[in-house]
């Protein structure tokens, strides 16, 4: 069972998250925006597969964001349903449910990360 001291932190935890999955589409944005000066200064033919790949990888991930997002958005019309108890809880419970919320954006992070650094590696090698 959950208390409404519980409830009330997952939601500031919620809002938390919520705003790190904005940045990381802000981020995404201003990667697209790098990417389009990369091809514009240096137009080589070697260096397009590296762009096409980046643009799927930028477009997968604004996918991921999105999904994450829609799940998010569930998971906290869940706790505020449990708060106005107008919801029974999980069978697994809401801490379990939401631990597992924390974990799918710990791993998204984990994956976005490694696309920056790899994006990074990218633009340093190309000199823009």
């Amino acid at each position: 069972m959950h208390s409404k001291h519980q409830l009330s932190t997952m939601k500031a935890e919620h809002q938390d998250w919520q705003n790190r999955l904005s940045f990381y589409k802000d981020e995404i944005s201003s990667f697209n925006e790098h990417l389009i000066k990369v091809v514009e200064a240096a137009p080589v033919k070697r260096i397009m597969p590296n762009v096409e790949h980046f643009q799927n990888q930028f477009i997968r991930q604004r996918e991921v964001i999105d999904i994450i997002h829609h799940d998010f958005k569930q998971h906290e019309n869940l706790i505020e349903n449990l708060e106005a108890e107008k919801a029974k809880e999980p069978r697994d419970g809401i801490l379990k449910v939401h631990s597992h919320e924390r974990d799918k954006l710990d791993q998204f992070e984990r994956v976005f990360q490694d696309l920056r650094n790899e994006f990074n590696s990218f633009l340093s090698d190309v000199k823009v």
